[in-house]
This record gives structure tokens, C-alpha cells and sequence, in this order.
């Protein structure tokens, strides 16, 4: 009987065993409807965006509809979202847009996480005077505004193409779109890894690391920043939102890239017609409503999860 209770003792001991970090957050994210809401929404973008060639119901420059229907037509069977004035399928243009915004979102936020982790780690783990030239060159890229240096990059380096509707307007490509947003979006970033960075150094197991003989690299990628990574993936996730809304503003005042499809591109097409053709208007705005709202519940969920003042 002895030995039996044993066993049994033993086994809710293994069954007990505490969780780790991100099982811990994750069960808790579960609970969150908010979260759960976003990361759906999140899902649902990112599924569109790998199967749009597959889903799409026409090809994405596909201008036969003007032929058969004329500049543009309403929501029907053959195009349930309408037509726009170019003769493109709405529906299918939003499908081939959310690759373009996720790129974006993706691609500024992996420019901006490399910057902020690498300027803000450095600030919060060394210190003292390091810590006062990097704080202040964030402070200063805070205070640019982003939009009105994206309008002189414009103005100086855009190109110029010719043949299209944006004939003689400058213009940035999807790649120089991506480097400047990430360029001037990673100061928040670089402010939370300050502030993680300089909480854990203090902590008894990076004091424990250091006692062994682990090197500074070791301590940081292997024992700071897996810890910091939670509160820096709520930041990283809000600004993918931001990235998105961002270069749909870019495209729609019309200096987004012309061969690439994105939803501020369509709104910068369609939106004089509002009051003629308002679904080749509010299609896109919808898209980047559901995608923007998505990336940021999802962040709040993550913001409940994480948070080390929640049990």
C-alpha cells in the first residue's frame, strides 16, 4: 500500500511540474476572447495571403471586365465585390493585397526589431554614457516626423515611371517603403529592450551565469533576451498593424509602388468615384480595418498574456 501512495506521490510530482514561461502565457492567452478574436482575424489575412493565387477569381491584372461591363460595375456572381474604373475585379485586387501588407508589416518590423534590440540591449545592459548617446538618438528619431521625410525621399530619390496612371509622379518602391518605415520604427522598440534589459541583468540567474564563466554574448542571447522576448513581442505585433496602415497612406496619397498591389494603391484609384462606385472604395478600407484591428487585439491579448502583474 506503502508503495502504491509512493507511486502516486511520485506521479503527481512529474504532473505538477511547473510550466514554463511561454506555456504560461499561452494558456492564459487562451483564455482571452480579445486575443483569441485577433489572432483569428491574423489567421484568416495570412491564409488568404499563401492561397491567393489558388483563391483569387481572376488574374491579378486581368482588365476584361471593361470590355464586357465598361469602366465599372456593381457587386454581382461574376464579381461579388464590383469592378473599378480600371476594370479590375475588386475581390481579386484585395486578395493579391494581402501578401503585399503582411510583406510590409513583416519586413518593416524585422528592420525595426533589429535596430531597436540591438540599440536598446546595449543601452539597458551596458549603461552610463552609452546608455545617454543611444537614449538620446532614439528621442530623436521619435520626434521626426515620418511622413514628411518619406515625402522629401519622394521628392529626391523617387522614380519617376512613365506609361502608367502615375505618369510624372514620383514614386518609392516597396522595398525603399519598407527600409524607411522600419528605420523610423524602432524606437519603441529599443525603449521596452532598454527597460527588459537593465530589469533582468540585475537578476539572480544571469548573476548565476556569469559566475560560471558564461560570456556576455552567452548572457544575452541565451539568458536575457529568451526572457525579454515576451514584452518585445506585444510591441512587435502592434507595429506590424501600424507598418500596414502606414504604407496604405503612403500608397494612397500616390507615392506607393505601382507594380505592386496594395490596398492604399486601390483607394488612391478609386476613391474620386467614391460617390459613383463606393465598393471599390470601402473594399480595401475593410481589408485594412480587419488586418490593422487584428494585429492589434492580437497585441492586447499578448499585452494580458505576458504581463508578469497577471496571475
Amino acid at each position: 500500500m506503502a508503495s502504491i501512495d509512493h507511486i502516486s506521490a511520485a506521479g503527481t510530482a512529474r504532473t505538477d511540474k511547473p510550466r514554463g514561461m511561454w506555456a504560461q502565457g499561452w494558456a492564459r492567452f487562451r483564455r482571452n476572447r480579445t486575443g483569441m478574436l485577433g489572432l483569428g482575424l491574423v489567421s484568416f489575412v495570412v491564409l488568404v495571403a499563401i492561397l491567393s493565387p489558388l483563391i483569387a477569381p481572376y488574374a491579378a491584372n486581368d482588365q476584361s471586365a471593361m470590355m464586357n461591363f465598361g469602366s465599372r460595375s456593381g457587386p454581382s456572381l461574376a464579381h461579388p465585390f464590383g469592378t473599378d474604373r480600371m476594370g479590375y475585379d475588386v475581390l481579386t485586387r484585395i486578395v493579391y493585397g494581402a501578401p503585399t501588407a503582411l510583406a510590409v508589416g513583416l519586413g518593416t518590423m524585422l528592420v525595426a526589431s533589429v535596430l531597436g534590440l540591438l540599440i536598446g540591449g546595449i543601452s539597458g545592459y551596458v549603461g552610463g554614457w552609452a546608455d545617454e548617446v543611444m537614449m538620446r538618438l532614439t528621442e530623436f528619431f521619435l520626434v521626426l516626423p515620418v511622413f514628411v521625410v518619406i515625402l522629401a525621399v519622394v521628392r529626391l530619390f523617387g522614380v519617376i515611371v512613365v506609361g502608367t496612371p502615375l505618369e510624372d509622379i514620383p514614386y518609392l518602391n516597396l522595398t525603399t517603403i519598407v527600409l524607411l518605415l522600419g528605420l523610423f520604427g524602432w524606437p519603441p522598440i529599443a525603449r521596452i529592450a532598454r527597460a527588459e534589459f537593465m530589469r533582468l541583468k540585475s537578476m539572480e540567474f544571469v548573476e548565476a551565469a556569469r559566475c560560471i564563466g558564461a560570456t556576455r554574448s552567452d548572457i544575452l542571447l541565451r539568458h536575457i533576451l529568451p526572457n525579454a522576448m515576451p514584452s518585445l513581442v506585444v510591441v512587435i505585433a502592434l507595429g506590424i498593424g501600424s507598418a500596414i496602415l502606414s504604407e496604405a497612406m503612403v500608397s494612397f496619397l500616390g507615392f506607393g509602388d505601382p507594380e505592386a498591389i496594395s490596398w492604399g494603391q486601390l483607394l488612391y484609384f478609386n476613391y474620386a468615384q467614391l460617390k459613383v462606385s463606393p465598393w471599390a472604395s470601402i473594399a480595401p478600407s475593410t481589408a485594412i480595418f480587419i488586418t490593422v484591428l487584428g494585429f492589434n487585439l492580437l497585441a492586447d491579448g499578448l499585452s494580458d498574456a505576458f504581463n508578469p502583474r497577471v496571475k
